[in-house]
């Protein structure tokens, strides 16, 4: 029995969402402009709890500060990180 990956997608206020039901067990954290800085600060610890097997980023919606931030603390984790631009 497989399981289903479990991704975060990082960016805009979750409207794209759908497009990747298809993925796997799909959490949304909001941009900064959306849901407040909060939302990166969750992610990033579940992320360093081993919650999620992958994350796309939005790059159009997050800044260049919030996605290095992500990508490094997912490298760290072994997370992988698919950028959507």
């Amino acid at each position: 029995m497989s399981t289903r990956p479990r991704v975060a997608l990082l960016g805009g206020d979750g409207r794209k969402a759908d497009k990747f039901a298809d993925r796997g067990d799909l959490t949304v954290y909001q941009s900064r402009h959306d849901g407040g800085a909060g939302e990166r600060r969750r992610l990033i610890a579940a992320l360093k709890a081993g919650s999620f097997d992958l994350v796309i980023l939005f790059a159009r919606w997050n800044g260049h500060s919030a996605t290095r931030e992500v990508r490094k603390v997912c490298q760290t984790h072994n997370v992988r990180v698919e950028v959507i631009r």
